[in-house]
């Protein structure tokens, strides 16, 4: 397969034609949902991207909802993305979002460290709580990279991964290579397979997404304790809110529990 076929796959400021109106969209739904909402920021490291922050819900404190946003891993903010935590406020009684370092000042390993870091903060000042990891794109990649940590994964409820890639190959075929410059050890050491028992994942695609992103998806629901669903009328930059809707969420985490009962 060409640069050209992967370039189709990934490239979606030339895929999308509402690229910059989707980007720009959801940067004012979160600036309209934070307007006149308390962030509590937490740092945890010394590099102003290494933060998580939280927000009040208004549901049962047992279940702490977390978002990880995604930008190919070298791009984007978390701020950007504060209009995913709208529709989970009702399922915990706080919600968090994930800052993380991006490549490549820094390479793969530090950014899946951050956002365990990050995540394992959470973890440990709300030990009542367990995680609900929400990561769209890479960050679907980082919130199934958290879980291979044993002590974290422990504190893992489920995750509800929205359009992510797993397997990182493809990526180093197309135009991100020339940005992230992914080494084959890097590739080896953070592309996932379905056969690593995890605990429960919605793995989530918008139906007009691209094959590749279809395609890795419907590969890691082959693992134990996974589902796979299509939201329609949906593509990569419009899923994630789709997939966060109050009612959205409220059905994924069902499907997450019952996912965990089956087992």
């Amino acid at each position: 397969m060409t640069h050209e076929f992967w370039n189709a796959q990934f490239q979606f400021s030339a895929i999308l034609p509402d690229f910059e109106a989707c980007l720009a969209d959801l940067a004012a739904r979160s600036d309209a949902f934070a307007r006149g909402r308390v962030f509590n920021r937490m740092p945890y490291g010394p590099d102003p991207r290494q933060w998580i922050e939280l927000t009040c819900g208004s549901g049962a404190p047992d279940i702490l909802p977390v978002v990880i946003h995604g930008g190919y891993w070298r791009a984007l903010k978390a701020e950007n993305h504060r209009a995913m935590m709208q529709g989970l406020t009702g399922l915990g009684a706080q919600v968090g979002n994930v800052e993380y370092r991006l490549m490549p000042h820094v390479r793969l390993n530090e950014v899946v460290t951050d956002v365990t870091a990050g995540l394992s903060l959470l973890a440990d000042r709300h030990p009542n709580s367990q995680l609900l990891l929400i990561g769209h794109s890479a960050g679907a990649h980082l919130a199934i990279s958290a879980l291979d940590f044993p002590k974290l994964a422990a504190r893992v409820a489920g995750v509800i991964a929205i359009s992510g890639i797993y397997e990182l190959w493809p990526v180093t075929q197309c135009f991100l290579q020339n940005e992230l410059g992914l080494t084959p050890s890097e590739v080896d050491a953070f592309s996932h397979t379905p056969e690593r028992p995890r605990p429960p994942v919605l793995y989530l695609t918008g139906a007009d997404e691209t094959y590749e992103f279809r395609r890795q998806s419907a590969r890691m629901a082959q693992g134990s304790r996974t589902a796979w669903q299509h939201i329609n009328n949906t593509h990569h930059l419009t899923v994630p809110l789709a997939a966060t809707t109050e009612t959205a969420a409220r059905a994924a985490l069902t499907i997450l529990r019952n996912l965990e009962t089956a087992s």
